[in-house]
C-alpha cells in the first residue's frame, strides 16, 4: 500500500512539473524559416527572430547557410550553403566602388546584379535540389503552421507555402525596399518616401522628387525582370507547370515584419499587414570582451574610437592610400582606436589595436566608446544608435548612403568621402565629432526615442506571427487596394469619367447654345410677302 501511495504521489508530482514547463504542446507553433541568402548581416535579424520564437515555446526548422554550432532545443538547422563559403568578408573595395557607376541608375543596376548573382536563380536551384528540401516537401520534417521568408532577393521561396497551403510572414532586414509594397497594398509614394538605394533623406526638392520617382521605377523594374520573373522558370521546374507566377504568389503574403521604427525613419501611412520591428536583433551585450581587450578599453583616458566595415566588406582590400591616410590620422588622436581588420601583419600606431573579429555590441556599449566609424550598414548602425554612440560614415554601396544621410539628418552622424581621404581630412572629421558634445547629447536623445515603444520589437514580432496563425492567415488585414488594378488604384478611371462628364456637359451647352442661336436667327430673318 505504501509503495502504491508513493508511486501515485510521484506520478502526481511529474504531472505538476510538466504543467509548469511552459505552454502546452497544442499552443506551440511549428515554424518553417527559409533564409538561404548567404549574407550574415541579414541573417542576424532572422536568427534573432528564430531565437525569440523558440524562447516563446515554439519549434523552428530553419533553412539557412549559418547553422548553429551547438544544438539548440526545439531548433532544427538545415545547412543551405552547399559547401560554398558565405559572403562574410568577401566583398572588396573594387566590387563596391561607385567610381565605375558614374551613369545615372548604374549603381542600382550594379547592386541588383550582385543580389541576382548571389541570391537569384542559382541559389533557388541549389536549395530546391537538396535532399533535405525534397524531404521537407514530402513531409519529412512534419507539419508546419507558418512559413517565414525574406523580402529582398528572389521570391522563389513563395512557392513553398503555396504548395504546403500555409500562411507566409515575410521579414525584411532593410527599413524598406520599394518592390515589397505592391504585394501587400502598402503605400509607396515617391513624393515623400525616399528610395533606400538613393542618398536622399527628408523633404525633397522638385528635382529630387523627380530623381526619387525615376529611381523607384527603375529599381522596381530591375527587381521584377532580373529576380522575380527570372525565377519563374526554376519554380516551374521543381514545383510543376501549374504553379502561378511569383508576382502572383507573393500576394499571398499575410504580413511583413519591417526593420524600421518611426523614431528615426520618417513617419508614413502604415497598412495593418505591415508591422515595424526596427532593432529586433538588438540584445543585451553577450559579454564576449576578453580580459585583455576590456583592460585596454578601460585604460583609454580619452575614450575609444571603434572602426568596422561590417561582415561583407573586407577592410584589408581598401586602397593603400586610404589605409595609410587612416593610420596617419589615427596616430594623431588622443583616443585609442579599435579596428576590425582581417589580415595579419598590418603595422599600426601605438594607440591602434586591430582584430579579425570583434564583439560589436560589447564594444559599442562600453562606457569608453566615443565614436563608431562605419560603412553604414543598417544592422550595425542600429546597434550604435541603440547604444547612444555617434557615427562617422564611409558609405560605399546599396542602402549605406541613405542610412548615413538619415543619421546625419538626426544629428548623430557625419560622413567621409572615400575618394577624398587624406590624413588631415580624416583627423579633422574625427576630432570635430569627439570634441563636440552635441553629437553625444543628440545620440542619447535619439536612443531614448528608439527604445520608447509599447513593447519590445521581439515581443511585437512573435505576437504578430502567432496572430497570423490563430486567424488562418489573417486575410482581413489585407487592404482592398492591394488587389485593385493600377488604373483603379490611381483613380485614372475616375479622372477619365470626370473628364468625360465635363466634356459631355460642355458639348451639351455648346449644342444647346447653337440651337438657341439658330432659332433666334430664324425668328429675326425677314419674312417675304406673298405676291
Amino acid at each position: 500500500m505504501a509503495g502504491a501511495r508513493g508511486a501515485t504521489l510521484a506520478l502526481g508530482l511529474l504531472v505538476v512539473l510538466a504543467a509548469c514547463r511552459g505552454p502546452a504542446p497544442a499552443d506551440a507553433l511549428r515554424v518553417l524559416g527559409l533564409f538561404p541568402l548567404p549574407a550574415h548581416s541579414h541573417f542576424l535579424m532572422f536568427k534573432a527572430l528564430a531565437e525569440g520564437l523558440v524562447e516563446s515555446g515554439h519549434e523552428v526548422v530553419l533553412f539557412s547557410p549559418f547553422p548553429n554550432k551547438k544544438a539548440v532545443a526545439n531548433w532544427t538547422d538545415i545547412d543551405t550553403s552547399g559547401g560554398r563559403p558565405s559572403l562574410i568578408s568577401t566583398f572588396t573595395f573594387d566590387m563596391v566602388s561607385t567610381s565605375a557607376w558614374s551613369l545615372p541608375g548604374m549603381e542600382m543596376y550594379k547592386a541588383l546584379m550582385i543580389i541576382k548573382e548571389r541570391a537569384g536563380n542559382s541559389l533557388c536551384r541549389q536549395v530546391f535540389s537538396m535532399p533535405a528540401f525534397d524531404k521537407l516537401m514530402r513531409g519529412g520534417y512534419g507539419r508546419f503552421d507558418v512559413v517565414l521568408t525574406e523580402v529582398f532577393a528572389s521570391d522563389c521561396w513563395a512557392a513553398v507555402p503555396h504548395k504546403l497551403g500555409l500562411p507566409v510572414v515575410t521579414v525584411s532586414s532593410a527599413p524598406d525596399v520599394s518592390w515589397m509594397h505592391e504585394r501587400i497594398g502598402s503605400v509607396d509614394n515617391p513624393a515623400y518616401i525616399n528610395n533606400v538605394f538613393t542618398d536622399l533623406s527628408g523633404p525633397m526638392t522638385l528635382w529630387q522628387r523627380f530623381c526619387n520617382t525615376a529611381s523607384t521605377l527603375w529599381i522596381n523594374y530591375l527587381f521584377k525582370a532580373h529576380l522575380q520573373d527570372a525565377s519563374d522558370e526554376v519554380v516551374r521546374e521543381f514545383f510543376g507547370p501549374g504553379v502561378p507566377p511569383l508576382h502572383q504568389l507573393v500576394k499571398n503574403t499575410s504580413l511583413i515584419l519591417l526593420n524600421r521604427h518611426v523614431s528615426i525613419h520618417a513617419a508614413r501611412p502604415v497598412v495593418p499587414n505591415l508591422v515595424h520591428v526596427g532593432g529586433l536583433h538588438i540584445k543585451a551585450p553577450p559579454g564576449k570582451l576578453d580580459s585583455s581587450l576590456r583592460a585596454w578599453m578601460d585604460e583609454a583616458q580619452h575614450g575609444v574610437v571603434f572602426f568596422s566595415l561590417g561582415s561583407l566588406i573586407r577592410a584589408a582590400t581598401m586602397p593603400a592610400a586610404m589605409r595609410d591616410a587612416l593610420l596617419a590620422a589615427f596616430a594623431k588622436l588622443p583616443q585609442r582606436v579599435l579596428w576590425k581588420w582581417e589580415d595579419d601583419g598590418l603595422q599600426v600606431p601605438a594607440n591602434v589595436r586591430v582584430a579579425k573579429w570583434l564583439p560589436q555590441m560589447d564594444i559599442l556599449t562600453h562606457p569608453k566608446t566615443v565614436l563608431f566609424i562605419t560603412h553604414g550598414g543598417l544592422m550595425g548602425t542600429l546597434e550604435s544608435l541603440h547604444s547612444s554612440v555617434p557615427m562617422l560614415g564611409i558609405p560605399l554601396f546599396a542602402d549605406q548612403m541613405s542610412n548615413i544621410e538619415l543619421y546625419m539628418s538626426l544629428g548623430i552622424a557625419e560622413k567621409m568621402d572615400s575618394a577624398l581621404m587624406t590624413a588631415d581630412y580624416v583627423h579633422a572629421k574625427i576630432h570635430g565629432m569627439v570634441s563636440n558634445p552635441r553629437y553625444l547629447q543628440r545620440a542619447k536623445e535619439v536612443a531614448r526615442l528608439f527604445r520608447d515603444r509599447p513593447r519590445a520589437a521581439m515581443a511585437e514580432a512573435v505576437w504578430w506571427i502567432e496572430y497570423v496563425v490563430r486567424n488562418r492567415g489573417a486575410k482581413h488585414l489585407r487592404p482592398l487596394g492591394a488587389d485593385m488594378p493600377l488604373y483603379q488604384y490611381l483613380l485614372l478611371d475616375v479622372v477619365a469619367l470626370a473628364l468625360a462628364m465635363v466634356a459631355a456637359a460642355v458639348l451639351a451647352v455648346v449644342w444647346a447654345a447653337r440651337r438657341l442661336l439658330g432659332g433666334a436667327k430664324a425668328d429675326k430673318a425677314p419674312k417675304h410677302k406673298r405676291s
